[in-house]
């Protein structure tokens, strides 16, 4: 199991942090690549329940009672690990297994000033107008989009400028828009390159996002 930031000892009077839906990452031994689930619930101290993990039929001679796996998922924007084993394979009348409930889970933040590089199609909201952008990087801090630079249509974005960016992260059916400020900009050719720091992030933007950047996370 990788080396994350700070053990917690689970404290037995509040529990494990996860909610019910939550998309769980399964990393099985002798599987040399992730597959996911659904957290369906607990009793406490005693064994947790998922959903059978997508690509069954690819793991399923690794799943057998007594084999053992790392658990990660998502959870108020830091990412939570634990090592935990197989108890109960069902099928029927649910798809589901039974793992041990754990004894002590790792937490790590995501890494927030890190720049991921992506291609997310969005758009710009600034100096009344708005145009499509392309987004290359993004954390949660901020991020760097260029755009085709129409002179005859709008003024340049300047450092200082406030601007809302909306993403069209995948998976998501809507785009979703955040307030920014403009840090700097740069030439290339006919475009623009503008890195901007996101202002305070609404959940209903924060949630995407992480889900997003937890997703492209290195799970090596």
């Amino acid at each position: 199991m990788e080396e994350l930031e700070g053990i917690l000892e689970l404290n037995k009077s509040e529990g494990i942090y996860i909610d019910i839906g939550t998309r769980v990452y399964l990393e099985i031994d002798g599987v040399n690549f992730s597959v996911h689930s659904i957290f369906v619930g607990l009793l406490a101290n005693e064994f947790m329940i998922i959903t059978l993990p997508k690509r069954f039929k690819s793991v399923k001679n690794k799943l057998f009672p007594g084999s053992k796996m790392v658990v990660k998922y998502l959870y108020d924007g830091s990412v939570f690990a634990f090592q935990t084993g197989v108890i109960e394979i069902m099928t029927t009348p649910i798809r589901a297994l039974a793992i041990e409930y754990p004894k002590v889970v790792q937490k790590r933040e995501l890494r927030i000033v890190k720049r991921n590089n992506v291609v997310i199609p969005g758009r710009v909201e600034a100096k009344q107008t708005e145009f499509s952008v392309l987004i290359n990087d993004i954390s949660k801090k901020g991020c760097r989009f260029k755009y085709l630079d129409a002179k005859k249509n709008m003024n340049p974005l300047r450092e200082g400028d406030l601007i809302r960016v909306y993403c069209q992260f995948p998976g998501v059916s809507e785009e979703i828009g955040a307030m920014a400020k403009v840090r700097n900009v740069s030439r290339e050719k006919e475009q623009l390159l503008v890195g901007a720091e996101f202002q305070e992030l609404s959940k209903t933007f924060l949630n995407p996002l992480m889900h997003f950047l937890f997703s492209i996370e290195d799970f090596v």
